[in-house]
């Protein structure tokens, strides 16, 4: 069944040429459809809507990595082995979240921080590591990522710092 029309990107979210691309126009390995649910999720105002925006993301593209790897790290559901081979950023992306979600807090962090020196701006990074740390940890780095976000995603998810 085809998504509603509520459910269907705009035509703001799709690229009018060229690669498929996330929201700060870096390419991503997966189809245009895919990177425009991706690019909603980048933009969502909680984690309900991103988690629903990824899993059409996912829906649209199943080897989307990335996406993938994003939706297992806010549901807590396990992610499945990419189809194809991630881009570099892609991959560190994935590194931090995935290590944010297994409860490695420190390595996500400093993860997070060497991956935010090379590509500047990460909401997703950014918001699901500062989401999922433990409620009784202290992290001072991460909690000054998390609320430094730059103005094209300056609103941080409810729950974070």
């Amino acid at each position: 069944m085809p998504p509603s029309p509520s459910q269907r990107p705009s035509h703001y979210d799709l690229p009018a040429t060229g690669p498929a691309v996330e929201d700060h126009g870096r390419a991503v390995t997966a189809h245009p459809q895919a990177a425009a649910w991706y690019r909603r999720a980048q933009r969502a105002a909680d984690p309900r809507r991103a988690a629903m925006a990824l899993r059409l993301a996912v829906t649209a593209d199943p080897d989307f990595a990335l996406a993938a790897a994003d939706l297992a790290a806010i549901t807590g559901t396990p992610g499945r082995p990419p189809g194809r081979w991630p881009m570099n950023w892609e991959r560190h992306h994935i590194e931090v979240v995935t290590a944010a979600a297994a409860g490695h807090l420190t390595r996500a962090s400093d993860l997070l921080r060497e991956h935010l020196a090379s590509v500047g701006c990460d909401p997703l990074a950014v918001r699901i590591t500062a989401r999922l740390r433990d409620a009784t940890a202290r992290d001072d780095d991460l909690d000054n990522l998390a609320t430094q976000l730059p103005g094209c995603h300056a609103t941080p998810w409810p729950g974070t710092p």
